[in-house]
């Protein structure tokens, strides 16, 4: 995982394909736009908190990114990624 002011990469080094990824944003701030998509392994996702309050959003106590996909099998998975 990188991040640079305001944008979040992260690379898929799982062994299968991760489905319906998207991220979701908890606080203030917006997100870019985070439609589903089908992410491979060694891709790497790109995500960026915008807005008037981005600032305050990547630097909040409770703010908090989300990633979520779905394994091949369909068993849905969240990872919670503290944005401070």
């Amino acid at each position: 995982m990188r991040r640079g002011l305001g944008v979040i990469e992260i690379e898929h080094v799982g062994c299968d394909t991760a489905h319906s990824v998207r991220f979701a944003l908890s606080g203030d701030g917006l997100l870019g736009l985070s439609l589903p998509r089908a992410v491979h392994p060694g891709e790497r996702v790109r995500v960026a908190v915008r807005g008037a309050q981005a600032v305050g959003a990547a630097t909040a106590h409770d703010a908090m990114l989300v990633l979520r996909w779905f394994q091949p099998d369909g068993t849905e998975l969240l990872w919670p990624i503290p944005l401070e």
